[in-house]
């Protein structure tokens, strides 16, 4: 069928964030004064934290300052100490920003079937929107659907009907496609959505399902 709406996620699926991340996080981790290689455990934090904003459990912004206490290990630190330091690494993260090469075709091709285009989002619009424009992915006809404006995260169904309720379309009327079986996939399926798992790195069959490894391959004829 022919949608009306192509939902993508942005995180892993336009925007390579392990890369950025990661860069990131070994120059801070050094300017924070520890020593040898940071990154698994400061990955390991985020998921934790992150999954516990996507539960509904903690704020945004308090995610991000939860992540900050433990990954410098002072509880002490008050909201606005977390603030700055978190900050620092937001800077150096910001810079280390890239697209992945079939993201922008992706894109163009969406916006060629005439559907509303959306990229829905586990965060604040303030980053992600500059995280669109520096990495030139801000087209026109682009619209950015942040959970930090919906007051809801994926995988919860009041994110997904938000979201399509902005985009003025049914959920039978559109199709998403993302890098979490979770979050883009069973989530909108669950709301009566198509979903499509860009199954990047290859990782075990999810149900029977293995995705496809690459943007170049959706919305192929």
């Amino acid at each position: 069928m022919d949608y009306r709406a192509i939902i993508f996620d942005l995180d892993g699926t336009l925007i390579d964030h392990v890369a950025a991340a990661g860069r990131a996080a070994r120059t801070w981790s050094r300017e924070l004064g520890f020593t040898g290689d940071q990154t698994d455990r400061w990955f390991e934090i985020e998921r934790r934290w992150f999954d516990a904003y996507e539960r509904g459990l903690v704020s945004h912004p308090e995610q991000r300052r939860g992540r900050t206490r433990e990954f410098t290990g002072d509880d002490t630190l008050t909201d606005a100490e977390c603030d700055e330091i978190f900050g620092r690494f937001l800077t150096l993260y910001r810079e280390a920003w890239t697209a992945f090469p079939d993201a922008e075709p992706a894109l163009r091709r969406a916006l060629a079937t005439g559907a509303r285009v959306g990229v829905l989002t586990n965060s604040v619009a303030e980053v992600q929107s500059a995280k669109l424009r520096r990495t030139g992915l801000d087209l026109p006809g682009v619209r950015l659907l942040a959970s930090g404006d919906l007051g809801v995260a994926k995988p919860r169904p009041e994110c997904y009907r938000k979201a399509l309720s902005i985009l003025g379309v049914a959920p039978h009327e559109a199709l998403m496609v993302g890098d979490s079986h979770v979050n883009d996939v069973a989530g909108p399926r669950s709301a009566g959505m198509t979903a499509v798992w860009l199954n990047r790195e290859g990782l075990p069959a999810v149900a029977g399902e293995s995705g496809i490894r690459s943007l170049d391959e959706f919305l192929r004829t």
